[in-house]
């Protein structure tokens, strides 16, 4: 099943990937699970709209979980959105500069429906000055909006703001910086490097991240989350290639790759999942290389699962697994292409890693 869901983690197919898709899917013979799988990678749907439109049968229990999943996402992303579009318009009013960031902007700017585009809450990047009243701001539209002590601020963003709509817990976080501090990069609405990018929300123009940087900080947001404790999402493929895709005439391609090489290694490993079109080849300097081992094998070692969890498969697996995990995991992790040398990575960088956990893994024990 990880193959169909793959095969799925795009806002558009061709008419060749849906025939994949439905050869793919037609090899399924125990469909249990499916529906769960999907959503946790943030693909139910995604999957669903993919499925029907390859004419896939899918059996009837699974089909009913699917479209109830399609029909939750939609219902819950209408809500989402014209929640934004108010706290747009209040911030605007304020003159406060806000970018939406991450799933509510790429929703509309990617996927051919909103909904195909499961949200967990609203990410809005302000400037560091303004993000206390533009927390108090959504206090007064009926937000649960906790204010940090006086002359304080998080390093990255508020607590999160919560209120009840329609039957559903909406989450608003104000950022004023992309990054934890302890992340090796920063980066605020001051130090964005490419002009913002307008979209039609609800009838009201709101703005993201320009091309570059949205790029930027989707890779980036892999990369964090490419670790040695816990798995990347088939829904973040789906942004980054959806987004490179759509815009693929309008990137600045040069300025990514003197200033963002990270985002053209990401591509071309995400190019083995979903494979990038021969426009977005033409057009960008993505180097496709050989097919990494173990594609789309996640890290299976220590410290992602216990070594208590892990005992069943032996003490020289779990040492084997943690030390030497997939080309494709290690080359996700360490942002690199597909073609790149990983010899030290894997004997050096990785290895000094590991030691590193492990030294504070005891230190915290003590």
């Amino acid at each position: 099943m990880q193959n169909l869901l793959n095969s799925c983690a795009c806002a558009e197919l061709a008419e060749t990937d849906y025939r994949q898709v439905a050869h793919i899917a037609n090899q399924i013979i125990n469909w249990n699970g499916l529906p769960t799988q999907a959503e946790e990678q943030g693909l139910a749907p995604l999957l669903y709209v993919h499925l029907r439109q390859a004419g896939v049968t899918i059996p009837q229990p699974v089909k009913r979980e699917l479209q109830a999943l399609y029909l939750r996402h939609q219902h819950a992303n209408r809500v989402r959105l014209q929640l934004l579009q108010e706290i747009v318009t209040m911030f605007q009013s304020a003159n406060i500069q806000a970018l939406v960031l991450k799933g509510a902007a790429l929703s509309l700017l990617v996927y051919p429906q909103p909904g195909l585009r499961p949200m967990r809450d609203l990410d809005i990047l302000v400037k560091k000055s303004a993000a206390r009243k533009a927390q108090s701001l959504l206090a007064d539209l009926g937000f649960s909006a906790p204010l940090p002590p006086e002359n304080s601020l998080p390093d990255k963003h508020l607590e999160t703001a919560s209120q009840q709509r329609d039957g559903l817990t909406m989450s608003v976080e104000i950022h004023h910086n992309l990054f934890n501090a302890y992340y090796p990069v920063s980066l605020d609405i001051e130090g964005l490097t490419s002009e913002p990018l307008p979209f039609e929300l609800n009838g009201t123009t709101a703005y993201t991240l320009g091309y570059e940087d949205m790029l930027w900080h989707l890779c980036q947001h892999v990369a964090y989350h490419a670790n040695v404790w816990e798995p990347i999402r088939l829904i973040w493929v789906a942004d980054i290639v959806g987004f490179a895709e759509r815009f693929a005439s309008q990137i600045d391609w040069p300025r990514i790759k003197r200033q963002y090489p990270l985002v053209l290694n990401t591509l071309s490993l995400f190019h083995f999942i979903t494979p990038l079109s021969d426009n977005l080849l033409r057009q960008s300097p993505i180097k496709i290389g050989h097919p990494p081992q173990g594609m789309g094998e996640e890290f299976q070692g220590w410290p992602r699962s216990s070594l208590a969890n892990q005992r069943a498969k032996g003490y020289g697996r779990i040492l084997y697994d943690t030390f030497f995990p997939s080309e494709w995991w290690l080359r996700l992790h360490y942002g690199l292409d597909s073609d790149q040398t990983l010899w030290q990575y894997r004997w050096f960088h990785h290895p000094f890693h590991i030691m590193g956990r492990l030294n504070q893994f005891f230190n915290e024990r003590k």
